[in-house]
């Protein structure tokens, strides 16, 4: 049975711990280690669903998706006794605008202060927006995950 879109957007984002904001695993690729893929966990910011990484510009992570642009992220959750997630596989693009940052971490209740001394502006803060060209969906006690792009991703993605 088919979920309205604004329903399955509210179980999902259900799911987060804080709205638009949720700890999950970000992969991305060393491209200068054959393309060795590398996962950690993150705290995922997330707004009309692209999913945006604040991480210091020296990072592994950074110079991964600054040099080869695809990343993915689960955000795993229980529900009724059981585990789901949501997958998410796209385009790591950095995000340079200091007002976009700050209405972003702002929106997320995400403090760039804790972090980083000059906030959105800070020079050694690196801020990427993963542009999902795929988003899947198990719900908790389903057998099967589902491709959701088509049902969250109609709207023009903000560039």
């Amino acid at each position: 049975m088919s979920v309205p879109e604004c329903q399955l957007e509210a179980e999902i984002r259900g799911f987060f711990p804080k709205p638009h904001k949720a700890i999950g695993c970000l992969a991305t690729v060393d491209a200068a280690r054959q393309f060795t893929p590398e996962v950690r966990t993150m705290t995922l910011l997330e707004l009309d669903w692209c999913f945006y990484v604040a991480t210091s510009a020296g990072t592994r992570k950074a110079r991964e998706m600054t040099a080869h642009a695809k990343a993915a992220a689960l955000i795993t959750f229980q529900g009724g006794g059981f585990s789901g997630y949501l997958r998410v596989s796209g385009t790591a693009e950095p995000l340079d605008d200091i007002a976009e940052r700050k209405r972003i971490a702002d929106t997320a209740s995400h403090n760039l202060e804790c972090h980083w001394k000059g906030g959105a502006g800070d020079p050694d803060l690196a801020f990427f927006r993963i542009v999902p060209e795929r988003l899947e969906y198990l719900r908790p006690g389903d057998e099967a995950a589902k491709d959701v792009t088509a049902e969250l991703l109609p709207r023009k993605i903000p560039r």
